[in-house]
């Protein structure tokens, strides 16, 4: 029943007894949108397994482990097909038409947005981010938080921690040496781009002060599926658009104009890490030298049962792109 009404509006809103039968005002359209700015905001995330994450960290273009990240992209292939139809051919009053849009368009859009990682000597390192968990970075007796409890091989443990070195202690003629443990964990991923499949519908106002040459203004909403960080996130989208149309014939048309794109959500949930942090196991380490000073396992008994395992992530990260489009119509 529900479907049968919404066919039923459809139908009155692009016919009328007179051109219901017709093809004559509809236009089918097709576009490349060339994206060459974007407006993606501030990155920001935690992880989802608890309040543990202190901040986020990346590689700057200098491969330097900075705090923060601010990724660059590129745009890669953007394109969108469009059925549309002229509302100022229906049969209305003079006064309402008036305030009418002059046409009504609904439109598909991909879109994709590559990381750029031509500054990047080490390719490997461009889109790469850590959730840094809080905590201390050294040992503390009997204090180990959900953040410790990373070994110096471990593939999780973060990138700022203070490097694993052995440190020595002199004890009459020999030599002690230890591992110092405890470092921060860190929820590891991969920005790896965007990609982008939206459905909209616009309404667009002609100014029609020239038979050939028709400037026009123009704006839509719809539904979009923004593929980040390996997960589909749908969110509500817009558009605004300016530009103009040339008429080469009398059923065809190119244009070209600017435009923007965005989303209402910028939340991205269950982020999934690159590896994931086990939950720690209690354990005791001996013979453990902290501040050139050497203690026995009685000194240090290294509990790190409290570490909690790693699941997923929310992302925060607008997403906004704007553009030049250019593209041709076709008038039945």
């Amino acid at each position: 029943m529900l479907s049968k009404n919404i066919y039923a509006v459809i139908i009155l809103l692009f016919c009328s007894s007179a051109h219901c039968a017709e093809l004559k005002n509809f236009y089918v359209r097709g576009g490349y949108f060339g994206a060459f700015g974007n407006a993606m905001g501030d990155f920001s995330g935690k992880e989802e397994a608890g309040n543990v994450t202190e901040k986020v960290m990346s590689f700057n273009s200098d491969e330097e482990f900075i705090e923060g990240y601010e990724p660059k992209y590129t745009p890669g292939f953007a394109g969108s097909g469009t059925i549309g139809y002229q509302l100022n051919a229906l049969q209305l009053l003079l006064m309402l038409s008036r305030l009418l849009p002059s046409r009504i368009e609904i439109e598909g859009l991909y879109s994709q947005l590559n990381l750029d990682d031509e500054e990047y000597g080490d390719k490997d390192k461009a889109g790469y981010v850590e959730l840094v968990r809080s905590g201390p970075a050294t040992l503390a007796a009997g204090d180990m938080t959900p953040s410790a409890g990373t070994t110096c091989d471990s593939k999780w443990k973060t990138i700022t921690s203070p490097p694993c070195n052995l440190r020595k202690l002199l004890i009459g003629n020999d030599s002690v040496v230890s591992k110092l443990v405890g470092t921060n964990a860190a929820f590891k991923i991969k920005d790896e781009g965007f990609h982008n499949r939206a459905m909209l519908m616009s309404v667009y106002y002609d100014l029609n002060i020239n038979p050939y040459l028709v400037p026009y203004v123009g704006g839509g909403l719809g539904f979009t599926q923004v593929k980040f960080l390996g997960k589909s996130h749908y969110a509500p989208a817009y558009q605004l658009k300016l530009g103009a149309s040339y008429r080469l014939a009398e059923k065809a048309q190119i244009f070209a104009g600017l435009r923007y794109f965005g989303i209402f959500n910028d939340e991205f949930a269950s982020v999934l890490p690159i590896t994931k942090i086990p939950a720690g196991d209690a354990g005791t380490l001996n013979n453990v030298v902290v501040n050139d000073v050497r203690h026995q396992s009685n000194d240090y008994h290294y509990n790190y049962s409290t570490r909690i395992a790693s699941t997923t992530a929310t992302i925060n990260h607008r997403f906004g792109v704007y553009g030049l489009e250019i593209g041709m119509v076709y008038n039945f």
